[in-house]
């Protein structure tokens, strides 16, 4: 079971800089998002030279707060954005088959209450019934399972909490939950492991040009405050949120292209609900709904949708907002009494929505769009998680065009987009997903099956790596914090693979600690920071 996964620390992150100053890359891609992660890896697949920088920790903005859902987005029916829908079903379904620890199936109650015959949804049973079997009709033969109907009883049994009061029944259909931030990740090594030259801490201050035409990147090194120029002939700014700001970089007269929404979610115990699905709920005083889905063992309770003019680089959800939020569910799950008490944590993230058209956040398209300046710059703006591959795919097409615009022999070689066959986090070495395979590994390696089954659910196909070094380091089983199965072996191994720098690095993205713990790993920020300073150390 040894892994032969590449190295991928802080000594790669050193040995990076040192390319990104000397070498001249086809792309250089700004941002370490989901939408920057996937074009490194998609050009990096076809054979083009890249390069990736990321102002702060990968995934730190948005690509770390989303509501952890891989879907289609049920409501952009009502829109008739049959194509986004169906793009994101495809998409779901794609990440599937190329990791499948990172899009498990997960089946949405929608109850129905006899109060006109309505649902969370604001839809009569009658329109809900017809957009659920669309839904089904656009995944093709790739849905996960056809959509529902349960009687009261049957609802209540999967969500014991829900209210019965006038509960018609409800439908049950299905999507797919993901861990946004450990996705990035691995899309991310992959690039890296197809020859993408990455680096994390490294902001963007600046361009250089050549012609007219933007020719580098100057950035800045968080950990040494040096600065390097780094040449390339595309650059491709994928900063989600940050996209306008580095616009104006370039074109101190860019327009505006960005509407950001926040949206926040908060965090409860598991055994608050019991609920074997995800639920959608009224959210008072929207009219909106608000998604209970169960994750990591704790229910995540979002999101809302609203304009924001704060600080981008720290969304924070306000009290009011957690209030709202806890007293919606608080109405939906009557027995379970829920109050702001049982909140462990809460998050806020900001949506890259592209329009700056008046009218509710909500109404915005989730589609996203390709702007190119006169300098040559390209910007995606606007999308979403579930479409990252989809997104990369279209960004890199034009990308290719633009590199061989004089040279159409040129274009015709170079590949086309390989993604959709890429396997992620060494997914072809996960044996199976099973509580069977669980137990050998435990029994081998003499761990509770839970600490496995978690590790092969966060890491897939690698979770190896993370085991080998607890063969020489019996003290590497032992668990980080009581009641949760993260491992002090998971510190070694984010240490070596996974380019951490700092402890919350390691707490926020590389597990989810923060959300989980509710002290959001404070009582082991101790810990990893001396297994982290050792193991660096050493390297």
């Amino acid at each position: 079971m040894k892994s032969t996964e590449p190295e991928f620390s802080l000594r790669t992150r050193a040995a990076n800089l040192e390319r990104l100053r000397r070498e001249t890359f086809d792309l250089i891609v700004i941002g370490g998002g989901a939408t920057g992660a996937g074009v490194a890896l998609d050009a990096a697949t076809r054979g083009l030279t890249v390069a990736l920088i990321e102002k702060y920790d990968f995934a730190s903005g948005t690509s770390s707060r989303s509501s952890k859902l891989i879907h289609g987005g049920l409501r952009y029916l009502e829109r008739f954005e049959f194509a986004l829908v169906r793009e994101g079903l495809q998409e779901r379904a794609r990440l599937r088959q190329n990791a499948p620890h990172l899009s498990q199936p997960l089946p949405f109650l929608v109850p129905v209450y006899t109060n006109g015959g309505r649902s969370p949804l604001g839809k009569s049973v009658l329109k809900l019934r017809a957009g659920l079997a669309l839904y089904d009709w656009l995944a093709g033969r790739q849905n996960f399972a056809r959509h529902v109907w349960l009687s009261p009883a049957q609802a209540v049994a999967f969500a014991p909490h829900l209210s019965a009061d006038g509960l018609r029944g409800a439908f049950l259909y299905y999507d797919g939950l993901t861990d946004d931030a450990r996705l990035v990740i691995e899309i991310i090594k992959t690039a890296a492991a197809h020859g993408t030259v990455v680096a994390n801490y490294a902001a963007a201050t600046g361009f250089a040009h050549r012609d007219g035409r933007i020719a580098g990147v100057e950035i800045t090194d968080a950990l040494t405050d040096k600065r390097l120029l780094v040449a390339g002939h595309i650059v491709i700014n994928a900063t989600g949120v940050w996209a306008d700001d580095v616009m104006r970089m370039s074109d101190p007269a860019a327009r505006k292209t960005l509407r950001p929404s926040k949206g926040i979610h908060v965090v409860l115990p598991a055994e608050k609900l019991n609920n074997r699905v995800a639920v959608l709920i009224p959210s008072l005083g929207e009219q909106r709904f608000l998604f209970v889905i169960p994750w990591q063992n704790r229910i995540i309770i979002g999101t809302t949708d609203t304009d924001y003019a704060g600080d981008l680089d720290d969304p924070r959800a306000t009290a009011e907002e957690i209030h709202r939020v806890v007293e919606s569910a608080a109405r939906s799950f009557p027995d379970a009494h829920i109050t702001t008490d049982d909140v462990i944590t809460s998050f806020a993230g900001l949506r890259p929505l592209a329009g700056t058209a008046a009218g509710a956040t909500k109404e915005l398209s989730r589609r996203e769009a390709i702007i190119e300046n006169a300098a040559g710059m390209m910007s995606i703006i606007g999308g979403k998680l579930t479409a990252w591959r989809a997104m990369a795919e279209r960004a890199v097409d034009l990308a290719v065009k633009r590199l061989a615009a004089d040279d159409r022999a040129a274009q015709a070689r170079l590949p086309r987009c390989r993604t959709a066959e890429i396997k992620l986090a060494n997914s072809a070495r996960l044996t199976g997903e099973s509580r069977s395979e669980a137990r050998r590994v435990a029994d081998e390696f003499a761990m509770p099956v839970e600490t496995v089954e978690h590790l092969m659910q966060s890491y897939g196909g690698n979770y190896a790596a993370v085991l080998e070094p607890t063969r020489r380091r019996e003290e590497l089983k032992r668990p980080l914090i009581a009641g949760l199965p993260h491992i002090e072996a998971e510190v070694i191994y984010a240490v070596r693979r996974e380019m951490v720098l700092t402890v919350e690095d390691f707490l926020s993205r590389r597990t989810r600690l923060s959300l989980l713990a509710r002290d959001g790993g404070a009582s082991c920020a101790a810990r990893v920071a001396r297994l982290m300073a050792e193991e660096i150390s050493i390297d």
